[in-house]
């Protein structure tokens, strides 16, 4: 009985994490957040506010 309470657990864990990823990517907003504009492994929000910075100037 404590074995399936635990698989279901993990899998609504599980799901929820892919629903909330499926949200925020409908969103339009990155994995990661995208308040990292100086987080150089952050390719995907460096990319973004380079074209923000170069259409400012």
């Amino acid at each position: 009985m404590i074995e399936g309470i635990i698989v279901f657990v993990a899998v609504a864990i599980v799901v929820g994490s892919i629903a909330l990823a499926i949200v925020r990517k409908k969103k339009g907003v990155s994995g990661c957040g995208c308040g990292c504009s100086s987080c150089k492994s952050c390719t995907s929000c460096n990319a973004k506010h380079g074209e923000e910075e170069n259409a400012e100037n």
